[in-house]
């Protein structure tokens, strides 16, 4: 196991940032992976590639778990409003816009679990890996 693989401190990784912008870091340090960052590549990857790939899973995860715990209150909030005789006439609009709202984030959320999934498969396979000799 390479010392990136094995760096499992957030504190000890440098690329990962700014936990409360998570699906900014996230997109930023996606730019700076090679577009076919796999364990699949015959490409070889540095350990500081490897951090940021790491860093990268991370803020997923991270902005997913936001996404999930946001999403969940929202309905709640709904459902509570649904079943309050004050909110008897709730303007359809505004449930479009909850509708289309909920579908988008999910449709994130999906993104962000399947980029999650990948990165860390990649650094488990590439962690399997012989180190090569520079």
């Amino acid at each position: 196991m390479t010392a990136a693989n094995s760096t499992d401190s957030i504190a000890e990784n440098p690329h990962f940032n700014d936990i409360s912008r998570a699906p900014y870091e996230l997109g930023r340090l996606l730019q700076k992976l090679p577009e076919d960052f796999s364990c699949h590549s015959k490409q070889t990857y540095s350990p500081d590639m490897q951090l940021i790939a790491k860093a990268a899973a991370l803020h997923a995860r991270n902005a997913n778990e936001t996404l999930m715990n946001g999403l969940h209150a929202l309905g709640q909030v709904i459902v509570i409003a649904a079943n309050n005789t004050d909110f008897s006439e709730i303007d359809s609009d505004n449930l479009m816009s909850l509708g289309s709202l909920i579908s988008h984030l999910s449709v994130e959320a999906r993104f962000l679990q399947e980029t999650q999934s990948k990165l860390e498969f990649t650094l488990q396979e590439l962690a399997k890996k012989p180190r090569a000799v520079a």
